[in-house]
């Protein structure tokens, strides 16, 4: 028993996939984002990571520009305009290796759909 308890302790260590390596703390919030119909997402992001080396955060559309890059105990906060779901990824300084990766959801909604459907409810349509 002990020895499979060790085994599934160690294995998401070893098992992560080619060109990724462990974070070892990525907080990225909010990872939701409402907007209205034809108007873009305003966000400030809360970025905060802990790790082995200094870091940089890419958008992963853009991933030979860093957004942010700091020392291996960071903090601050980033103001975005998103226009649909965006991938995020932390990777070390001048390397290609991913630490970790969020994504923040991007919601639109139609603050006028209500008054649509209430003028069909009134029609009987």
């Amino acid at each position: 028993m002990r020895v499979s308890l060790l085994f599934f302790l160690v294995l998401p260590a070893w098992w992560l996939p080619v060109g990724y390596a462990a974070a070892a703390e990525f907080v990225l919030t909010p990872l939701l984002c409402v907007q209205q119909k034809s108007h873009s997402c305003a966000v400030t992001l809360k970025v905060r990571w802990q790790q082995a080396s200094p870091s940089c955060l890419y958008l992963l559309d853009q991933p030979d520009t860093p957004l942010l890059c700091g020392p291996a105990l960071f903090s601050q906060e980033l103001p975005l305009q998103l226009h649909k779901n965006s991938q995020f990824v932390l990777r070390p300084v001048n390397s290609p290796t991913v630490l970790a990766q969020r994504q923040v959801k991007v919601l639109t909604i139609d603050l006028n759909a209500g008054d649509q459907l209430l003028k069909r409810s009134r029609w009987g349509m």
